[in-house]
């Protein structure tokens, strides 16, 4: 599995974009995606994921995270070398101010939203009440296992409780 990351916001030199690889690509194990699947992860800031949100959702306003899926046909019938699932785009500016607001460590925000724009990529969604508690379970069954894998992040279930309100 191949993750390629980049941060383009300019205040956030710190971010750990190996680290955040890492965890991205022990979702995609979970998922048990297949070993050629890739992704491509961009931080950015609040002014570049408003555009963003604006052009292809209508929404003119900052969110935390965004999905592009390669595909919305879950049934492609060929192989390809490598499996292009999609982009993931995070605001850092959101993830920091909703980290502060859930009072967790900004690593673990963007683990949260990690696991979220994956299944995005992957077909989940939470339109209704029934896909939002499937992706709910499904966003908690991932940070519990992730927790027991790794000390790096201070996760666990609680955290996706209550996070209801940022879903829109």
């Amino acid at each position: 599995m191949q993750v390629l990351a980049c941060n383009e916001h300019g205040s956030f030199d710190d971010i750990d974009l190996e680290a955040l690889k890492k965890i991205a690509c022990e979702i995609m194990t979970q998922e048990k995606l297949p070993d050629n699947a890739e992704l491509s992860l961009v931080f950015c800031d609040d002014d570049t994921i408003k555009d963003l949100n604006n052009n292809f959702r209508g929404k003119n306003e900052p969110t935390d995270v965004l999905s592009f899926p390669m595909t919305q046909n879950k049934f492609v019938n060929f192989e390809p070398e490598t499996i292009l699932l999609g982009d993931i785009v995070i605001s850092l500016d959101t993830a920091l101010k909703q980290a502060n607001e859930l009072k967790h460590s900004l690593t673990t925000e963007i683990t949260f939203l990690l696991i979220h724009g994956i299944l995005h990529l992957i077909g989940f969604d939470h339109i209704n009440e029934d896909e939002r508690k499937v992706m709910l379970k499904r966003e908690s069954d991932i940070f519990t296992k992730l927790n027991s894998k790794t000390q790096e992040t201070n996760i666990n279930a609680s955290t996706v409780i209550g996070r209801t309100e940022f879903f829109a």
